[in-house]
């Protein structure tokens, strides 16, 4: 099964390097830099994105570019690690991409940042909400909601449905920008005579035997976990066997189907928070998923959505005209039509996107109505 997933993205990839070196345009192609971890720890959300840039650089090059110019999409792997991501970037300076799309994490947004501000060169992140990012005049663009908005959305579900009176968080070291900044924007959204504490671990190194047990001898209502999706079903799994009874949260981070492929039925009753309803209908949309499953054999999660909008947000810059100096100006305060409906970005270049309570439910995160 696996390999025969590999070697359909090897065919598709190596279709998209085809039609852009056998095409018979002579106009020299728009490049598009993308920048995330696809190998080392946590390449999850790195590959969903590329596959749905992949997914929307197809698309657009199929029928015949952007005014008679083809798409191309440089890509680097900076593995998880923020020195190479500084590499990475500077290398994309000199390639002359029109903007960059990427990375895929918060603490590599952030050592990347001053790159950023000094250079100029419009970096996109699909997936990037510590809300530090936020509110900045710079170049840094992300389409997700940021920590603050998540943190609201799922603290007062929280604080006004379940009222527990006592919670846990268990929060990833790894990636310690976003995971404090949505801990905290949580917390903020509680009752404030709720006890809370929060356990830190860091994969390879935290015995989470032992973690889950320092966790449940506070007795509480409700144990947050914020990293990513196979360390949340690890730990999903271990606290359930304990005590089936605690209720169970997390982060945007871990929400996933391969949170709910990990955990199988356990998986049932686990709430998070995002902007993507799996059981969302719009045609757009239902037409993207069924060539994305396709294409790469499995289904897209928010990461890919926003990989794919990533590339359109481009192209409706382009097409009024923007080039690598303007193109900063013909996003911010714009609009356009994402795979889920319209997308706008304010002036700081937030995308303006409301989060909202999810479920899973048979197999699936749905929105739940409050």
């Amino acid at each position: 099964m696996c390999s025969s997933i590999y070697i359909k993205i090897a065919l598709f990839l190596t279709s998209i390097i085809l039609l852009f070196y056998c095409s018979p345009s002579s106009k020299a192609p728009l490049k598009i830099g993308l920048m995330v971890t696809l190998t080392g720890k946590y390449p999850e959300l790195g590959r969903e994105i590329r596959d749905g840039a992949f997914l929307a650089i197809d698309e657009i090059n199929k029928n015949g570019g952007i005014r008679g110019r083809k798409l191309q999409l440089l890509i680097k792997d900076n593995r998880g690690d923020r020195e190479v991501a500084k590499s990475n970037y500077l290398e994309f300076i000199n390639e002359d991409v029109i903007a960059v799309i990427g990375p895929a994490t918060s603490s590599t947004a952030r050592a990347i940042l001053p790159l950023i501000d000094t250079h100029r060169l419009l970096t996109i992140s699909p997936t990037v909400s510590a809300t530090e990012f936020s509110f900045r005049d710079d170049y840094f663009i992300s389409l997700e909601p940021n920590n603050r908005q998540y943190g609201e959305s799922l603290g007062k579900y929280v604080r006004e449905k379940l009222k527990p009176k006592r919670i846990i968080i268990i929060a990833d070291e790894i990636n310690p920008v976003y995971t404090m900044d949505f801990a905290g924007s949580f917390i903020k959204n509680l009752d404030k005579n709720t006890f809370i504490k929060t356990i830190s671990f860091r994969e390879g190194i935290t015995d989470f035997d032992f973690l889950i047990r320092n966790a449940l001898k506070h007795e509480p209502d409700l144990i947050l976990l914020v990293t990513d999706a196979f360390n949340s079903a690890i730990i999903t799994q271990k606290i359930k066997n304990l005590n089936p009874q605690v209720k169970i949260a997390i982060s945007p981070w871990g929400k996933s189907h391969a949170f709910i492929y990990n955990t199988g039925y356990i998986s049932e009753g686990v709430f998070s928070v995002g902007f993507y309803d799996e059981s969302y209908k719009e045609e757009k949309f239902l037409n993207f998923k069924d060539k994305f499953i396709k294409t790469f054999g499995y289904s897209p999660e928010s990461y890919a959505i926003n990989g794919y909008n990533a590339v359109m947000l481009i192209k409706e810059a382009i097409l009024k005209d923007a080039d690598r100096n303007t193109i900063r100006e013909k996003i911010l305060n714009a609009s356009f039509n994402g795979l889920l409906g319209e997308i706008k970005i304010n002036k700081y270049g937030d995308t303006e996107t409301k989060p909202f309570v999810v479920i899973v439910r048979n197999g699936i995160f749905e929105k739940l109505e409050r």
